[in-house]
């Protein structure tokens, strides 16, 4: 089939819905769909074959109210000058465009979370997104989420199913630690937090609050930044110019995962995801992981990792140290953290189980259901 992936600002992907569609887009190629990713053109190139998909960038306002919708606009109108199977939006926001593609067969939408909960937006981007969220229940023919807590309040709110196909990981060796030395780091001798996007909501706060309270010579690496991150958040996390808390900025390659893989502790503390990426990459590196506890961290992380309650620096800091104590125990619970993930968050088999619902959107048009 021909499929038009919209919604996204396009691959190679550095940030959240980018990587799980960058992910994807291999195994979709591989399956045999003729895959056209449409991305920002500030954001990535067009190239006719990247991992067997086509890359195609459309123009947009650089305002940051306008960048996400006069995206969709335009790649939402490019694709009714080309012959697509299925239009793929990823996220719920853009679905305020779904009525504007036109395919032979069909729409179909993923939720990657719910935007208008993140604590830097504007009252009236919150009820924008919040429109948007009923265009996604309403307008797209199947609609799917990669988290199950966000499938269920979708289904008990719009009484319509919800498909959950959860995001992935890719797996990966542990990386040399010789990269380490960049921070003078060794293995086992620091604590890590990755927050891809700096921001409120990621918690950061808190696990600095936390980490004033605990009794440790480890160093706390935080790594991201970049791209969507509230700035004045950042600033103020700087200026706390806490002793031994080492802020690497954004980061992607094997510096990223070698701080995945040899940190003391993983710690996840985000007041709210869908599915975080991040969380899986921790988990499945084996390295013992702690993580507050949002049911959305809880349905991935439940009997893998060490839940603290969520925005509470004391159950945070009372957590890191009992890892700290019990240590043995916590790395054997890594290993089977490891095992899990691996057995769960396949792309490969993520792919096929969007392929399935590919097939029978696919199969209902077609029969004029």
């Amino acid at each position: 089939m021909k499929i038009a992936v919209l919604g996204t600002k396009g691959i190679p992907g550095h940030h959240g819905v980018e990587v799980v569609v960058d992910s994807l887009v291999p195994h979709m190629t591989t399956i045999g769909h003729d895959v056209t990713v449409y991305g920002y053109d500030t954001y990535t190139e067009p190239d006719e074959n990247y991992n067997g998909a086509k890359i195609k960038t459309v123009h947009g306002s650089s305002r940051s109210s306008l960048e996400m919708i006069s995206h969709m606009w335009n790649s939402a109108v490019d694709t009714r000058q080309n012959k697509f199977d299925i239009i793929h939006i990823h996220s719920a926001d853009p679905c305020l465009l779904a009525w504007l593609p036109v395919s032979k067969y069909g729409v179909m939408a993923t939720s990657h979370g719910q935007a208008y909960l993140r604590k830097k937006w504007s009252l009236s981007a919150k009820n924008m997104s919040k429109l948007a969220e009923r265009f996604f229940i309403r307008i797209p023919d199947v609609i799917t989420s990669v988290s199950k807590p966000l499938s269920n309040f979708y289904a008990e709110k719009y009484q319509k199913k919800v498909h959950y196909i959860p995001n992935g990981i890719t797996f990966r060796d542990k990386p040399d630690p010789v990269l380490l030395k960049k921070w003078r780091l060794t293995p086992k001798g620091f604590l890590f937090c990755s927050a891809g996007r700096i921001e409120r909501t990621k918690g950061i706060h808190t696990l600095l609050d936390a980490f004033q309270k605990i009794n440790t010579d480890l160093p706390l690496v935080i790594a991201g930044g970049g791209s969507g991150s509230d700035l004045a958040y950042f600033r103020e996390l700087k200026e706390k110019n806490l002793k031994n808390v080492i802020f690497t900025g954004f980061l992607t390659g094997d510096e990223f995962y070698a701080l995945y893989a040899h940190a003391c502790i993983f710690i996840f503390p985000s007041e709210y995801e869908a599915m975080s990426m991040a969380l899986l990459e921790g988990l499945s590196f084996g390295t013992p992981t702690i993580y507050s506890d949002i049911l959305e961290n809880q349905a991935v992380a439940d009997g893998l990792g060490y839940a603290f309650i969520v925005s509470d620096p004391l159950s945070l800091a009372d957590e890191i140290q009992a890892v700290l104590t019990n240590y043995d125990t916590s790395v054997e619970r890594g290993k089977k953290a490891a095992r899990v993930i691996r057995e769960r968050h396949d792309w490969k088999s993520i792919a096929e189980a969007y392929n399935q619902v590919y097939q029978g959107l696919a199969e209902r048009r077609g029969a004029g259901v």
